[in-house]
């Protein structure tokens, strides 16, 4: 497709799901954002629903066209998409997701036949009974389609893009990790002020973690470490605060009352002052399963609250255990009690690990390197298939 060249500019379309506002939501707005900075960038995003995602990118300046796929069927959903992309006819489409990806790449072919890019923000859930058959099924179709229509694949990670070059020999896959904005992350309230909002004590000592309530993300062992840390630790006022929605609400809610402490953990649900609540935790504690590059890791690290996380995925590449952060199994509760005592013992080692993380996310996180990384992946595909 004719247009691009070495001195003119690329259209790059970033297409995303835009129901959730989760981690991988919140790096697209942080990555169109920085992309801004290219002058040679046309950038626009195509949604498949109104919310957070669409405001957001709005707010930075963005164009934003949502097709509604509440409103249409999938045929219908289809033919929209193919439609928006005749309009705008950009150079490359840039999917976040499965269903984007699938999606995408169909409507590609069917229009001008651009560019493929895809980020993989993480791995497939291992999911039980017929949400595990729906995934196994997705993910199929996902890559028989990749392989054949998919020109660069992103992966967050190390991790992640070890495995997806495996899946796709022929594509252009590239590791770039996940950055933030470092001078967006910054708390607007104080933080004794927002725990007396949450009614919290000033010397209670706060565990907390921010995720969507989904099975990899393994709370239920971090409810099960914070009942052991509280034996452990007895009678000093101690909460636990989740911040985030998800289907597994109730159970998690269950939990905390069959262990008998529901009265010391909170559920928040979804906030829109994320980095507030985070500024009351003593610890951050991420009890996943499996990650790519946690945005709230990152976060967490910028904004100086000690971290204990479970030692999956990309999490080691982001953070030296002892150094950074204090890293333990997953699905170990004990292992991560014993990490929150340790940090909650000592203030020395807090310390330390929130200044050399601090020092990390500065040097090796911030997104616009992650932006000049995408700006020569983009280059190099163009310049590759003469775009």
């Amino acid at each position: 497709m004719p247009g691009a060249s070495a001195n003119n500019s690329m259209r790059v379309c970033h297409f995303a799901s835009g129901d959730l506002w989760a981690g991988a939501e919140v790096q697209v707005v942080t990555l169109l954002g920085a992309l801004k900075q290219f002058p040679d960038l046309e950038l626009s995003a195509l949604l498949l629903n109104r919310g957070r995602l669409s405001d957001e990118l709005i707010l930075r300046g963005i164009p934003v066209t949502v097709c509604d796929e509440s409103r249409l069927g999938i045929v219908q959903l289809l033919r929209a998409v193919t439609t928006h992309l005749k309009e705008i006819r950009p150079h490359i489409l840039h999917s976040h997701r499965y269903k984007e990806h699938i999606l995408g790449a169909i409507a590609g072919k069917l229009s001008h036949d651009p560019l493929m890019v895809q980020t993989y923000h993480g791995l497939e859930e291992n999911l039980p009974g017929w949400a595990g058959l729906k995934m196994n099924l997705y993910t199929g179709i996902n890559v028989a389609v990749g392989k054949t229509t998919v020109d660069g694949i992103v992966g967050v990670s190390s991790d992640v893009t070890t495995s997806l070059a495996g899946r796709y020999p022929l594509a252009d896959v590239r590791c770039i990790r996940n950055g933030i904005d470092l001078g967006l992350v910054i708390p607007t309230v104080e933080r004794s002020a927002m725990r007396a909002q949450l009614g919290i004590a000033p010397d209670t000592f706060v565990v907390g973690t921010v995720g969507r309530l989904m099975p990899i993300k393994g709370f239920e062992y971090l409810i099960e470490a914070f009942v052991q840390l509280r034996r452990q630790h007895g009678p000093q006022e101690s909460k636990l605060v989740i911040v985030g929605e998800g289907p597994l609400r109730a159970m998690l809610g269950r939990c905390a009352e069959t262990q008998g402490i529901s009265h010391n953990v909170t559920f928040l649900g979804m906030r829109t002052d994320v980095y507030n609540v985070m500024n009351v935790f003593d610890v951050f504690a991420l009890s996943s399963l499996h990650e790519g590059v946690p945005m709230v890791l990152l976060e967490a690290m910028a904004m100086g609250v000690p971290i204990v996380a479970s030692r999956v995925g990309g999490i080691p590449e982001i953070l030296v255990d002892g150094k950074e952060a204090v890293l333990v199994p997953a699905k170990d509760p004990e292992a991560l009690a014993r990490a929150i005592g340790a940090i909650a013992a000592s203030s020395e080692l807090r310390a330390e690990l929130t200044r050399a993380a601090r020092g990390r996310v500065e040097a090796q996180f911030p997104i616009q390197l992650s932006a000049a990384k995408t700006h020569k992946m983009y280059r190099s595909l163009c310049a590759a298939g003469e775009c």
